[in-house]
């Protein structure tokens, strides 16, 4: 499957290779990528550069902890575009949640989706679709590493993670993903990379909210090439959550809220402000399943293709 990536992403590295007195244009041929690519923000690369760049910059250097201490100098804006539809929003858990149906304007190798729900936290998944070895573990970190210090920016507040995994091997001490990450709940060899961040944290106020702004933003990135993989408006974001409830049972305001890191009044007055109810929608819901079951006799074929 083909990928890629805005040529921000590969200029973020480069540019911190320059600050660290590496010649970018050198790092950029020897990653395979025509250094034209880097004159125009608008540009798309192939994904592959931007997980090998992290592996050249590593080797340079000399240092396994190159990356993490690169992102640490992470400022929100240099991701243009899905840098301020997340920053824009009014809580964190409405910019977070902006992540899963945008993140193809920032990559199309990347996705976001929510993981283990409790009753006080909520985890994150990210997965990649194409990179293997070193330069998979270091295109992870920094996905990771840059969310984290994105969340502690747009909130003006030192906000850690409870916990995070990691696909990728061991590395021989801890200290600078415990450093960057501020937790030592590190899990290492794990099945999925992730973060996990309490609930209360969702409510936090966003110091950079605009809401004129976020709204122009979200109709702009709506349009835009390449099209965001997932629904954007909240109504369709609950009709993809409803879908999966209705598997198990009778849905539950609550557990959708969950799954859209927003808290259950935030989200009964996203869907009034889109002119719509909860129980609106989950009549809606279950009429199109039941509209599913008439023609495919399988409740869960719907549900399936989403």
């Amino acid at each position: 499957m083909h990928t890629s990536d805005t040529v921000l992403m590969p200029r973020f590295i480069l540019s911190r290779a320059a600050a660290a007195g590496i010649d970018p244009n050198r790092l950029a041929r020897e990653a395979g990528m025509p250094t034209w690519l880097l004159a125009d923000n608008k540009s798309r690369t192939p994904s592959d550069y931007y997980p090998r760049l992290w592996e050249l910059l590593e080797r340079e250097v000399g240092d396994p902890n190159t990356t993490l201490r690169m992102v640490g100098t992470y400022r929100v804006g240099e991701l243009g575009l899905f840098d301020y539809l997340i920053s824009t929003a009014d809580t964190l858990g409405e910019g977070l949640a902006v992540v899963g149906p945008y993140v193809g304007a920032v990559s199309t190798n990347f996705r976001m989706d929510p993981g283990e729900q409790t009753e006080t936290e909520a985890t994150f998944d990210l997965h990649m679709i194409n990179a293997e070895g070193r330069g998979r573990d270091l295109a992870v970190q920094s996905s990771l590493g840059i969310l984290v210090s994105r969340i502690r920016q747009v909130t003006g507040r030192p906000v850690n993670p409870v916990r995070m995994t990691f696909r990728q091997r061991a590395p021989q001490e801890h200290s600078a993903f415990i450093e960057h990450f501020g937790t030592t709940r590190l899990d290492f060899g794990a099945p999925v990379d992730s973060m996990t961040y309490r609930l209360t944290d969702f409510e936090l106020p966003q110091v950079t909210a605009d809401p004129m702004l976020a709204a122009v933003l979200r109709r702009y990135a709506a349009s835009a090439p390449p099209p965001p993989p997932h629904a954007t408006e909240w109504p369709d974001r609950v009709a993809i959550e409803l879908r999966r409830e209705l598997r198990h049972g009778e849905p539950s305001l609550d557990q959708v809220a969950r799954r859209l890191f927003t808290s259950p009044r935030t989200l009964q007055r996203r869907l009034a402000d889109s002119g719509t109810t909860w129980r609106l929608e989950v009549d809606r819901a279950r009429k199109r399943q039941s509209e599913t079951l008439d023609v495919t006799g399988d409740p869960h074929a719907d549900a399936e293709q989403h």
